[in-house]
């Protein structure tokens, strides 16, 4: 009876390990939008392809412990978007098809959130598979992010700009994303490349998240000048696809961050929020903090991390049963929800964690190969 009991209580270990490892979403999101190594956003006619959705898609097969997966993205991404060299050139941030009908670069100006994510995820897929030649790539992609997307403004650091091209204004103002500063990635930067002005870029990142949320709502975008963020000049005071993801990697830092609890106070305006709506907003105006209509599944597993870090226990979990039922997993055109999920609802799973230095710690690492 007694070694009876241990089989079972063996049988029932290693399933349980085997449920915590295979990932349904991620093989869903494969099936709906992944195609020889390229993601595709079926929701634009000309079925593009972004260096972000690559970027998350490489991210996403790390977690999954799916080489192969990984391998394929990387290649596309350098064949497709650097022109057949990462080490030569940032990705364009869109492909696909052409008014002529052909399939290529649409828009071959980088996107720096993009690259960020592709630098990290290189390092720690070299890190983790023990593969030399992601770890030298990812080196070489973050000291390029720097001496091209990247600006030293007296009086502040280093500033990370959303692209190389087309962010500098007149008088000597910027153009930034706070929702481009994911502040786990640049941390793992930092301890990596001490070299490099990362430490800098760490404390610009924060004041910015900070500085660019005066009611608790964090804005798309923000006009950088003098030191001072105010109103975007194109889109105004507008929070909402973009910067969902501020809140989603702020709720991921690790619970030994010296600056989480700082950054979850601030935004304690936007889990009231939810809280009132059932959802999170849509729409937000980050000046007066007036906000309008429920936000979609995507928003409610991109807010799970935040809540948990926030102790809103119910709201989590009504939050977490509304994007599992509603989320249009199946299609190709639900790509950014998609992604939102597979973030949210896999930090929920706890298929991973970030370190206090920004590493990453996939459920795998501990159990399963």
């Amino acid at each position: 009876m007694k070694s009876l009991i241990i089989v079972l209580s063996l049988l029932f270990s290693t399933h349980s390990l085997a449920n915590r490892c295979e990932w349904p979403q991620w093989q869903e999101f494969k099936s709906a939008y992944l195609i020889d190594g390229r993601v595709i956003d079926g929701s634009d006619e000309r079925r593009i392809t972004t260096s972000e959705g690559q970027s998350y898609g490489l991210f996403f097969a790390l977690i999954a412990n799916d080489k192969p997966a990984f391998a394929a993205m990387l290649d596309w991404t350098q064949s497709q978007l650097a022109e057949g060299d990462l080490t030569a050139r940032l990705p364009a941030w869109l492909w696909g098809e052409q008014p002529s009908g052909r399939w290529g670069v649409l828009d071959d100006n980088p996107a720096s959130d993009s690259d960020l994510w592709i630098a990290y995820t290189l390092a720690e897929a070299g890190r983790l598979w023990n593969n030399h030649y992601y770890q030298s790539l990812g080196h070489l992609m973050a000291s390029r992010i720097l001496r091209e997307e990247a600006v030293d403004i007296d009086g502040l650091g280093t500033v990370l700009l959303p692209g190389s091209v087309g962010f500098e204004l007149e008088n000597g103002q910027y153009r930034v994303n706070p929702s481009y500063l994911p502040l786990q990635l640049i941390a793992r930067m930092a301890h990596l490349y001490p070299q490099y002005r990362w430490t800098s870029l760490y404390r610009t990142s924060l004041a910015m998240i900070l500085g660019t949320m005066p009611a608790g709502f964090s804005p798309d975008w923000a006009t950088l000048a003098n030191g001072r963020y105010s109103a975007d000049q194109q889109t105004g005071p507008v929070g909402s696809y973009n910067a969902i993801r501020t809140y989603l990697w702020a709720g991921m830092l690790s619970e030994d961050s010296k600056d989480k609890t700082t950054l979850v106070k601030a935004m304690q305006p936007m889990v009231a929020a939810t809280a009132a709506l059932s959802a999170p907003p849509r729409t937000v105006n980050t000046q007066s903090g007036q906000y309008q209509e429920q936000g979609s599944a995507g928003f409610s597993a991109a807010m799970l991390p935040l809540l948990a870090a926030s102790g809103e226990t119910a709201l989590l979990q009504a939050q977490a049963g509304r994007a599992a039922k509603h989320l249009i997993r199946n299609q190709d055109d639900h790509y950014y929800d998609n992604v939102l999920a597979l973030f949210g609802e896999g930090w929920h799973q706890q298929r991973y964690r970030f370190g206090v230095q920004g590493e990453l710690e996939p459920a795998w690492e501990k159990g399963c190969q």
